[in-house]
């Protein structure tokens, strides 16, 4: 019993953790809107020539800060500063700093500070099925959504679940080609009546806002999300009581890699849909990637 009681209350300190650090980070952000001198590209990930501002390079070193701050010392993975080392705690911190860059810059109030957290394990490296608390905080007023494994997802201060009685009709999917495309009309083929299709341009916010039913699903099967944009909200909406898949699933939190598909369904209905979708259009089955 005492063991079980102080691994509640170490996921509690965790969960609690990333609600300080994201919701400071995310206020930072909002400070600093519409600054255009933070707005200038300093760096270039990857193959696919993803933009860093100015902006997401502050962002990542004020929630560094803010870790080292609290007292943190653990190993520390963001889009800017890749892995580095802040001391020899057994964790892992997994950080996007400013998610939906591309809002920001434009003025328009939709992006978020996502902060995960996992303990090391012994023997290998840590994955994103190792993700035990974390939050997604938006960067304009809302209040700080968070979770700790098997302890549930909160609002605020408050404990949330799936609305499953909320009717948004509203799906929130990211396509590039037609094949990806091909997925999302074969889920609106699919549905009896009538939905309309959104992608809002923060991937945490809207796996999030799926995984507690605020919309119906979301479905991204580019294959471009990485660790760092989903390590927070996939495990906030599987918290929250939704459907979860991600085809990457043992993705390991050392280095920005991506995850591949990434799927959430508000309820059994929409998720069985996404799974017929996948099937008839040649994606890989939910049963092989459901968290």
């Amino acid at each position: 019993m005492e063991t079980l009681l102080a691994e509640r209350r170490e996921l509690e300190d965790l969960r609690r953790l990333a609600v300080r650090v994201a919701g400071e980070a995310a206020a930072y952000l909002r400070d600093r809107f519409g600054l255009e001198e933070l707005l200038s590209v300093v760096a270039v990930h990857g193959h696919d020539g993803d933009e860093g501002m100015r902006i997401d390079v502050e962002s990542e070193q004020n929630i560094i800060e803010l870790l080292e701050a609290e007292g943190f010392r653990g190993l520390f993975l963001g889009e800017e500063h890749g892995l580095i080392k802040l001391g020899d705690d057994p964790y892992i911190v997994v950080a996007d700093p400013l998610d939906g860059s591309k809002n920001y810059a434009g003025l328009v109030p939709w992006s978020a500070v996502s902060i995960a957290v996992a303990p090391l394990p012994a023997g290998r490296e840590p994955s994103l099925r190792d993700v035990v608390a974390g939050a997604v905080a938006p960067v304009f007023p809302w209040p700080v959504l968070s979770f700790a494994r098997g302890r549930g997802a909160y609002e605020g201060g408050a404990r949330v679940v799936v609305e499953n009685g909320r009717k948004t009709r509203l799906v929130l999917a990211y396509v590039e080609k037609p094949e990806q495309a091909a997925v999302v009309h074969e889920y609106l083929r699919l549905t009896s009546d009538k939905r309309s299709v959104r992608a809002l341009g923060s991937a945490s916010l809207e796996i999030v806002w799926a995984g507690l039913g605020r919309a119906e699903a979301f479905i991204d099967v580019r294959g471009r999300l990485r660790v760092v944009d989903v390590a927070a909200a996939i495990w906030l909406a599987r918290e929250a009581g939704a459907h979860v898949a991600v085809e990457k699933h043992d993705a390991v939190l050392t280095q920005v890699v991506r995850v591949g598909s990434v799927v959430v369904a508000a309820n059994e209905e929409a998720w069985k849909r996404i799974g017929e979708a996948l099937r008839r259009t040649g994606h890989q089955s939910l049963d092989a990637i459901t968290l």
